[in-house]
């Protein structure tokens, strides 16, 4: 039986890790957020919308500006005089045939628009509120990556952490259960202690191939967020061990609400749809344009001598009933405008909401790590003076095991409340817009 025993444990302590590959790229947290968001598809996206937006307000602006034309035409005109025929009267013979005048011309033409009802300026408003909405978007569109590459870094570092508490775990099964066999090989020990010491290097080294996928999964998730195919490693980094800092709560959630990114987005959105609602009211001016022109034009008559001919032209158009177009565009408009004012609204109660959530997973978070260290420090002690107790034959192998096991928990709980108060910490960066 006692040779059974040890070759089980031989064949646990030979296990070969799971996914062993080559080591993969290491990256710190900074270039994590800078490659992301040269690769990113939802910032990438955020910037070509700010582009089109951008040529909005230039295309806006141009319509102040004269549009010109100079149009050049040539024509080859023909006309027939039919056959020749003879006078019934006269007797004489009469010509027929064709005669053809080539011509020419050149020109240019100017129109401008003088008066539309303010809608140029209503319209340019508009553009240049949602060029302001797209760059509000942009910052929130990069907070929101940064959130997501961010917690998918601590994820392989807390997953990295949890692989070598794993780790650790077993080297302590594996060490009981030398220190159990050799007890039962003396002839001090029992058999269960050996069983029970068996079954614990058991239960590690599952606990550690499942750590090991956990981590080849968060590196993998990473390196996808970096433009990598393949594993990312997260570079570990002393700043984020310092001991946490109380936020100023009331500050920072008036800053939100005043000018987080998704509330300037809103309040952009909100000011280009009521500039619109302007715009459409402009059908019930009168629209006045004035255009111009000067043409040049030759044909064979004159020797294709170029004569010139000029224009000016001051025009005004008003519709005083378009069959309800133009009040049905008005009530989109304002329509627009309503629900505009409602997401604005429910954006702000939504900032406050999450800024609730998040401050109490902050504080949360905080009180955690003291906890969890404590504890952490307890556990180390108990198992140091359990496995004492266990060589001089006063405490069972059942003792030991249940110390090494809240050591494990206890060093998993410190490692989860640390990454928690990160965690949290970063998801109101994302809601501010800003680093804290």
């Amino acid at each position: 039986m006692t040779d059974r025993l040890l070759l089980a444990a031989a064949a646990l302590c030979l296990v070969a890790p799971l996914g062993a590959q080559m080591t993969p790229e290491r990256i710190t947290l900074a270039e994590a957020l800078e490659r992301s968001e040269a690769t990113q598809p939802s910032v990438i996206q955020a910037y070509g919308a700010l582009r089109t937006q951008e040529l909005a307000v230039r295309t806006a602006k141009m319509q102040y500006i004269p549009t010109l034309t100079f149009p050049v035409g040539a024509a080859y005109n023909v006309n027939s005089f039919g056959q020749q025929r003879l006078d019934p009267v006269t007797g004489q013979v009469l010509g027929g045939g064709t005669v053809t005048n080539p011509s020419y011309s050149v020109g240019a033409r100017a129109n401008l628009t003088i008066f539309d009802g303010f809608n140029r300026e209503r319209t340019l408003s508009a553009a240049q509120a949602r060029e302001d909405a797209a760059a509000a978007s942009i910052t929130s569109t990069i907070f929101q990556n940064r959130l997501t590459v961010t917690n998918a870094f601590f994820d392989a570092l807390a997953n990295e952490e949890l692989l070598k508490v794993n780790e650790a775990a077993v080297s302590r099964a594996q060490q009981q259960l030398a220190v159990a066999s050799a007890r039962l090989q003396s002839g001090a020990g029992q058999r269960t202690d050996s069983l029970g010491a068996l079954v614990q290097l058991g239960q590690a080294r599952q606990q550690l191939l499942n750590a090991q996928a956990s981590l080849a999964t968060a590196e993998a998730n990473l390196g996808r967020l970096v433009g990598v195919e393949g594993r990312v490693a997260a570079t570990d980094d002393p700043s984020f061990y310092v001991q946490p800092t109380l936020l100023d709560t009331a500050g920072i959630r008036t800053e939100a609400i005043a000018a987080s990114p998704g509330v300037r987005t809103s309040e952009a959105n909100l000011e280009a749809s009521r500039q619109q609602l302007r715009a459409s009211r402009s059908g019930y001016w009168p629209t006045i344009t004035a255009s111009a022109s000067s043409d040049w034009t030759a044909n064979k008559q004159n020797d294709y001598t170029l004569e010139p001919r000029r224009n000016l032209l001051f025009q005004m158009n008003f519709s005083p009933w378009s069959n309800l177009q133009r009040e049905t565009q008005i009530e989109n408009a304002a329509i627009q405008v309503d629900n505009q004012i409602a997401a604005l609204a429910d954006q702000k109660r939504q900032i406050s909401a999450q800024l609730t959530q998040q401050f109490a997973a902050l504080g949360n978070a905080r009180e955690s790590i003291d906890v969890a260290q404590l504890s952490v420090t307890a556990a180390e002690e108990n198992v140091r003076i359990t496995e004492q107790r266990y060589r001089l034959g006063v405490a069972t192998i059942f003792d030991v095991l249940q110390a090494q096991e809240q050591l494990t928990s206890a060093q998993v709980s410190e490692i989860q409340a640390r990454f928690s108060y990160l965690r949290a910490k970063t998801q109101i960066e994302a809601l501010i817009g800003r680093r804290l």
